[in-house]
């Protein structure tokens, strides 16, 4: 009897450890996610929005920062090595000498990312040129998983849907305005434009500035009866605060690029932010 009791509880036991070994085992298993290095943190946002968490994203230049001015860095070259993509916008002065350098760190190995510049032209912060880009990320990350095809452009789908929820919750910030004459950063003049701001002249970056700038930009909005200067973060975030101040009008500083969040989300900030400039 004993004996037939300890095979029993064996047995018992064996069925036990076959099963929490299964459900573990399938929890092990989980595939490791695909390594995408991004230009930019646009490009990374529609990453994470569309990929379902099959992908591990590292943008290569910081948003807070000026992605056209900016040296990568030997921890960038190694990711990107390593990934299976490199994906770029097409505007960054610095990304033929790093593909060059991944290129030289990766001589002799098996595999090798597949470096793509993407064919969306435009400022990719207006929705209509962000959903584009965002149907191209999409397109190649289908491409590079095939068995999550279906889930990747699903997940685009929705996103779309998210984007177009968002624009349309910015230009009601805006609804029945009388919206005033903008003197803003060029790099925010397609998003102003967008929302319906009467763009009357531009500047570049702040280190570009000299006084016969100012002046013919002070003489254009006294002319036109500006009252918003608007900066963009990334090229010069007081860049306009000087002349908004000496001619006593409201001046805003926007983000050309997610800081860190969803793309949604930084259109409904920046949106927020100029309406709030309005008050």
């Amino acid at each position: 009897m004993r004996i037939a009791n300890s095979e029993r509880g064996q047995r018992a036991l064996a069925v036990l450890l076959v099963a929490v070994l299964a459900v573990t085992g399938c929890r092990g298993r989980t595939a490791p996610r695909v390594g995408v290095v991004a230009s930019t943190s646009l490009i990374a946002a529609i990453v994470d929005a569309v990929g379902g968490g099959r992908f591990a994203v590292t943008t290569v230049a910081p948003a807070v920062g000026c992605p056209g001015q900016f040296d990568a860095k030997p921890a960038d070259v190694i990711t990107a090595s390593q990934a299976r993509l490199v994906v770029n916008q097409g505007w960054e002065p610095w990304f033929p000498n790093f593909v060059t350098a991944v290129e030289n760190a990766i001589q002799g190995s098996r595999t090798q990312p597949r470096f793509v510049t993407a064919s969306t032209q435009g400022n990719w912060m207006v929705p209509d040129v962000h959903k584009a880009a965002s149907r191209e990320i999409a397109a190649l990350l289908a491409e590079l998983e095939p068995r999550y095809a279906d889930v990747i452009r699903a997940r685009a789908q929705r996103y779309e849907t998210q984007v177009d929820s968002a624009a349309r919750v910015a230009k009601m910030m805006f609804w029945r305005r009388a919206l005033p004459a903008v003197l803003a950063s060029e790099k925010q003049e397609p998003f102003l434009t967008w929302l319906g701001f009467r763009m009357v002249a531009t500047y570049g970056r702040a280190e570009d500035f000299s006084a016969q700038e100012l002046t013919r930009l002070a003489r254009v909005a006294i002319d036109s009866s500006v009252q918003l200067v608007v900066d963009n973060l990334q090229t010069g975030p007081e860049a306009g605060l000087p002349l908004a101040q000496s001619l006593k009008i409201k001046h805003v500083t926007l983000t050309n690029f997610p800081l860190g969040g969803s793309y949604p989300a930084t259109l409904l900030e920046n949106a927020e932010k100029l309406a709030n400039a309005l008050e």
